[in-house]
């Protein structure tokens, strides 16, 4: 199939998808001819593509990868308010039957080729993986420097880097993440009469839920992480907030785990794990008896799932998620009770569009921050990276072709 058939299914697309998806109509800027508004809505998407027969050919070849890469090279040119709904187009494409199944046949074998074109990427090894994103080691040299460019975007009183629990009501972001974690103290048992008691975080990000949990309850918290970034933080984290004697951090792999507690929470953790059997065996002997647990993750339910290419590339090396009947036989072999709750639905896409706002509000800083610390060599593509990550993962999401869960476990 040559660029112009590639050009004509790209329209096409666009053609049926907005008479499926009324709220939006496209103008397409393909370079070196005219512009084609399609759709009726007053509601425009401008999109402009450089090297359209290129770019075209990549997305419907190379899939999400081609798609993510074009865009961060600048040869996709969209509003960053509107850039959502030009994903959608091919996001929908592949998970929407009822778009799927409007198009002509041929059109669909390209699509779901495309789809299920997906390459792995991984480092060496789990500590790599994990500093390459969370302590952006191949971006800084300084371990603060990271830990700035991510509070540009995600800094509160109680940092999270995972979904929100958007309940009725719910209005903020802060109070979204707030409700969480005052849910999770509800769903593991912790009160006030919890003072002194032991708990481990497993993977415990930037130690906003062990920050949490000791200044509200007076808890006793170790966090395990692999990211030096974040453990540096935590421990100046917990000096500034004289926090020292009850939040500790060490640098440890979660199958490493050692020691009792009375409780054990992970709010993420499992989307870079592969052993979740050894996981939960190990989790089980860390608990005291009658102790709990709680395992918050995204949960995939498609039957042929596929990591997208351009998250593990560029985003998550080795990163997966969890299939969550599955874990939930898994979880039955160690613990006397399993009890799962779901979040409200589009809690992750509410809390990725607040990410998204709050990366565009501070690009400018982000911006400075690449160029004068980082050792990136484009900081266009870089800025762009987490743009559309940000973006990819809201229309993902959107789909609830996965799902935000949360699974209590009692000893």
């Amino acid at each position: 199939m040559n660029s112009d058939k590639f050009e004509k299914l790209f329209l096409r697309l666009v053609s049926t998808y907005v008479k499926t998806y009324d709220e939006h109509s496209f103008e397409i800027c393909l370079d070196g001819k005219e512009c084609l508004k399609i759709g009726d809505s007053t509601n425009i998407v401008n999109v402009r593509i450089t090297d359209s027969g290129k770019v075209l050919e990549r997305i419907f070849v190379e899939g999400s990868l081609g798609l993510g890469e074009s865009y961060c090279e600048g040869l996709i040119d969209v509003d960053d308010k509107l850039y959502k709904y030009f994903l959608f187009i091919f996001v929908r494409a592949a998970y929407d039957k009822r778009l799927l199944f409007s198009l002509p046949v041929g059109d669909i074998l390209v699509i779901l080729k495309a789809k299920f074109n997906r390459a792995f990427f991984e480092k060496s090894s789990k500590a790599e993986n994990i500093n390459t994103h969370y302590s952006l080691s191949e971006w800084f040299d300084d371990e603060k420097d990271a830990n700035d460019f991510y509070l540009y975007w995600l800094n509160s009183e109680y940092i999270q880097y995972t979904c929100a629990k958007w309940d009725e009501g719910v209005e903020t972001l802060e109070e979204a993440q707030t409700n969480k974690l005052k849910f999770y103290a509800q769903r593991l048992g912790i009160d006030e009469n919890s003072r002194d008691k032991t708990l481990l975080d497993v993977g415990c990000g930037w130690g906003g839920c062990m920050f949490y949990f000791a200044e509200m309850f007076g808890l006793k918290c170790t966090g395990l992480t692999l990211s030096t970034a974040q453990a540096e933080f935590i421990k100046e984290e917990s000096k500034r907030r004289n926090l020292e004697h009850l939040v500790d951090v060490k640098l440890k792999n979660a199958h490493d785990m050692d020691g009792q507690y009375d409780y054990v929470i992970s709010i993420g953790i499992l989307e870079h794990i592969s052993h979740y059997d050894d996981l939960y065996a190990k989790t089980s002997k860390a608990l005291k008896p009658g102790g709990k647990a709680l395992f918050h993750a995204i949960f995939h339910t498609e039957p042929f799932y596929k990591v997208d290419p351009f998250l593990s590339k560029y985003i998550f090396p080795g990163g997966s998620t969890p299939e969550i009947k599955r874990n939930l036989k898994i979880f039955r072999k160690y613990f006397m009770e399993v009890d799962r709750n779901d979040l409200p639905d589009y809690s992750y896409p509410k809390t990725l569009d607040c990410w998204f706002d709050d990366f565009c509000k501070n690009e400018e800083g982000i911006r400075k921050l690449l160029a004068e610390k980082g050792k990136v060599s484009d900081v266009e593509f870089s800025v762009r990276v987490f743009k559309h990550y940000l973006m990819l993962s809201y229309c993902g999401l959107s789909q609830k072709s996965s799902l935000v869960a949360n699974v209590l476990v009692k000893k």
